[in-house]
């Protein structure tokens, strides 16, 4: 259609003169109706790909505030130092595995990790927290750190109680535009090079791992001990079991923490099973009264050597101790000794010497018979004494031999 310029009326597109007044149309009103009618039809639709990378867009756009959002939450200090305090009131080895600063060993695995904190968990038996929140942030002067008071009410008590959580801020930012802030806590860091010792030969597990002798330092080992330096530990406490080349295991703890990289396990009366203790005291009876049986009896040491005998085992120093007790007894004229029965005996001490034999420290009661010339007549009188001796045993074929002996009792009174 083409409007008159002079009246208004619509007019046919391809007329010259006006229907309603008869003037001449224009040119130019016809080539600008001519333009606007290519325009409009030269407007098309939006394509389904336009369409989907402006849904795309407008999606992109959602997800980087979101993630913005997300991301401010997330590295807000206040943040961090409270889901530091929930894992760490909580027991939750997952989460505070992450705070770890772990340098990887077989022994800083989060399934070693794991063990321990639940073992932790049962024996400090937690109150339960009934509630929480940040009460203060503070930061230092340079503003690398950050320090969090979070305070908290246990279940049962009235008081608040604080915690203060120290943050330090990082090189890196954290998703690429926020602050970085880390939990700042020594006992969260592993442990290098930490040192172990140990009775020579021991069999030692910490968690369940056996230690492998490769870890065995030959130059700080000893002939008596075997030195470990485990490449990394955990700073908390491990179980430990320790099987002895003696035939027995002892139940020990680890105690790892990042003011002292080692530990000395003692082999000593003080840690052997009762069970054990009783095997030793028993053969120490058993061998005390052999040795003096044969004295009574006037036996060569070579006529009682079979008792002693075992795999490797050196008896020189058994045989000259008998024959100096057996020559000492001799020279006692006035009395002479008719049988002796070990009582009671306490291990009081315990020693590995330089040889590797097992030097104990024995305290014993004991009834013993004499026998005397009184009046022209031979008579015998019994007494309860008691003394110290030291003997020392070689361990072998799963038994104890005795391998040496001194302080034996050599004289023995008629006197009460």
């Amino acid at each position: 259609m083409m409007f008159c310029g002079e009246c208004g009326y619509k007019n046919k597109l391809d007329a010259k003169f006006c229907e309603e007044c008869g003037k001449p149309l224009k040119a130019e009103e016809k080539s600008e109706i001519k333009t606007t009618l290519k325009k409009q039809k030269e407007r098309k639709p939006m394509s389904k790909q336009s369409k989907i990378i402006m849904i795309i867009s407008i999606i992109v756009i959602i997800l980087l505030s979101i993630g913005f959002i997300i991301g401010k939450n997330l590295t807000d200090p206040k943040k961090v130092a409270t889901a530091y305090f929930n894992a760490a009131t909580s027991y939750d080895a997952d989460k505070l595995y992450s705070y770890l600063d772990i340098k990887n060993s077989e022994f800083t695995s989060k399934k070693v990790f794991k063990k321990i904190v639940e073992r932790m968990k049962k024996e400090n038996n937690p109150k339960k927290i009934t509630n929480y929140k940040v009460t203060k942030t503070e930061k230092s002067n340079s503003g690398l750190s950050m320090y969090v008071t979070i305070s908290y009410t246990i279940e049962g008590k009235t008081n608040d109680e604080t915690e203060q959580i120290t943050l330090t801020k990082q090189k890196n930012n954290k998703f690429l535009f926020f602050e970085n802030w880390k939990v700042s806590d020594n006992s969260l860091k592993t442990v290098d090079d930490f040192e172990l010792s140990v009775l020579k030969n021991s069999k030692v597990t910490l968690e369940g791992i056996e230690l492998d002798k490769k870890y065995i330092d030959k130059e700080e080992s000893t002939s008596s001990t075997d030195v470990y330096q485990l490449p990394a530990m955990l700073p908390l406490t491990y179980e430990m079991k320790i099987e002895l080349p003696f035939g027995f295991s002892l139940e020990d703890e680890l105690n790892v923490n990042t003011y002292s990289n080692s530990q000395t396990i003692h082999f000593d009366e003080d840690n052997i099973p009762s069970k054990e203790k009783e095997k030793m005291t028993e053969q120490a009876k058993k061998d005390l009264e052999i040795i003096y049986k044969g004295i009574i009896e006037n036996k060569n040491f070579d006529d009682i050597k079979n008792n002693f005998e075992g795999k490797n085992i050196e008896l020189d120093d058994l045989k000259d101790e008998y024959e100096d007790l057996k020559d000492s007894m001799s020279s006692y004229t006035t009395t002479s000794l008719k049988n002796i029965e070990f009582k009671d005996m306490e291990l009081r001490n315990l020693e590995l010497d330089d040889d590797g034999y097992l030097t104990m420290y024995l305290y014993t009661k004991y009834d013993y018979t004499i026998a005397y010339e009184e009046d022209g007549e031979t008579k015998q009188k019994t007494k309860s004494s008691s003394d110290g001796i030291y003997v020392s045993y070689s361990y072998t074929d799963d038994s104890y031999h005795l391998v040496d002996m001194s302080s034996l009792p050599s004289y023995f009174s008629k006197y009460f």
